[in-house]
């Protein structure tokens, strides 16, 4: 496997075992069957990082959904994941607890919290989140 692979998959892992009933999908399905739910892909690479020395450096953008984008249940779970002090919803916590993701990576951390809101899929609203996650591994 390729180490952007490999970093999803312990990303997935790592979510999965920090947060209770997370379901993962490490590309773009083509629907959303269960929530809440995280869509993660490889988002910028550093070209110098990532092929110029023995080490890659790149983003994963992890796209969080939540349920009804009109409830205010939605919005507490959104705050809720974005809490770092929630011990079993907390996306933060996650990844601050093995922030080695499933010791597939070096490190990891959350670089941004973006696009907190609303969003139109599939004909309706869902609530959601992006979380961007960099990370760093020595493959030389």
């Amino acid at each position: 496997m390729s180490t952007f692979s490999d970093a999803i998959d312990g990303l997935a892992t790592v979510l999965k075992n920090g947060i209770a009933g997370l379901h993962t999908y490490n590309h773009p399905p083509d629907a959303v069957q269960e929530l809440p739910a995280v869509v993660m892909i490889v988002e910028n690479v550093d070209p110098e990082m990532a092929f110029g020395g023995n080490s890659i450096m790149a983003d994963i953008r992890c796209v969080f959904l939540y349920h009804s984008g009109v409830s205010d249940e939605a919005f507490r779970q959104i705050y809720d994941a974005i809490d770092p002090t929630n011990a079993t919803t907390s996306v933060i916590k996650a990844i601050r607890d093995d922030s080695s993701l499933d010791a597939k990576v070096d490190s990891s951390r959350i670089v941004a919290i973006e696009n907190i809101g609303r969003r139109e899929i599939g004909g309706g609203f869902l609530a959601g989140f992006d979380v961007v996650v960099r990370f760093v591994k020595t493959v030389g």
